[in-house]
């Protein structure tokens, strides 16, 4: 029997956040540690200069330097998460290298996690969307559970997207060795 070194949790999220596959090595690590500090000086320095922009805007509108502040902020955050899907792709940290024996153990594996992937994301849009009923129109959050704006079949329709696209994504990693 192996006897296998289990990971720490840290570990796991990291590996979760990159899209890694398989054992951690020191070149992944490394290529995630490069990854990260590039993001973190992008995200430095932009929280330093918007910070000094909007605090100087949000004393004339603070109401519109909040909404700019908070649309701002969003798109900035779709730049580094794009910035990140793209160098860990370009550094081959997601893909998923299998024997010509286990490709199809994986493939159906990938096929479970989407399943899994949708039901967990139309879950979570059927707990979460209620509370901007909440915020916004100021109505029940028990009334929006037993009869949701969209109806059931779009919380259904939402995880079915998502699950058929995280199954796209990972059986497109998978890729056969030699």
């Amino acid at each position: 029997m192996e006897n296998k070194k289990k990971e720490s949790l840290f570990t796991k999220y990291i590996k979760m956040f990159y899209g890694v596959s398989g054992p951690l090595d020191e070149y992944k690590r490394q290529e995630i540690n490069r990854i990260g500090n590039n993001s973190f000086i992008a995200c430095w320095w932009y929280i330093l200069t918007s910070n000094l922009i909007f605090l100087y805007y949000g004393f004339n509108d603070p109401k519109h330097s909040f909404i700019a502040y908070a649309c701002i902020n969003f798109v900035f955050i779709m730049f580094i998460s794009i910035y990140i899907i793209v160098a860990s792709r370009r550094a081959r940290l997601t893909t998923n290298e299998v024997s010509v024996f286990d490709y199809k153990h994986e493939k159906r594996k990938a096929l479970y996690k989407g399943v899994g992937l949708g039901i967990y994301f139309g879950f979570g849009m059927y707990i979460i969307m209620p509370l901007s009923a909440v915020f916004i129109d100021h109505e029940s959050y028990v009334g929006q559970l037993i009869h949701p704006d969209g109806g059931f079949l779009s919380f259904i329709l939402m995880g079915l997207y998502f699950g058929v696209c995280m199954y796209i994504i990972m059986r497109i990693r998978i890729k056969k060795m030699k």
